[in-house]
């Protein structure tokens, strides 16, 4: 029988820690008894620290999103 390998998730405090190519998450909190809801995935294509905005190659639509860290947090998927 084939285990799944899961994906180590770790939280970003600063989108300095953030590369072009890097896989993420971005997740809202939907409330303090439900686990966050991750709401975009994507690799990174642009980070913008001062304003708090990282730009992503969306993985569901291929389209490019920008993700606003004031809204949601920020995992870093390896």
């Amino acid at each position: 029988m084939k285990q799944k390998a899961t994906p180590h998730v770790t939280r970003v405090r600063a989108l300095d820690q953030l590369h072009r190519g890097d896989e993420i998450e971005a997740r809202l909190s939907v409330g303090p008894s439900y686990d966050d809801v991750v709401i975009r995935r994507g690799s990174v294509q642009e980070t913008a620290p001062g304003i708090g905005v990282i730009w992503i190659l969306d993985r569901l639509t291929g389209l490019r999103k920008a993700v606003n860290t004031d809204e949601c947090s920020v995992w870093l998927v390896a």
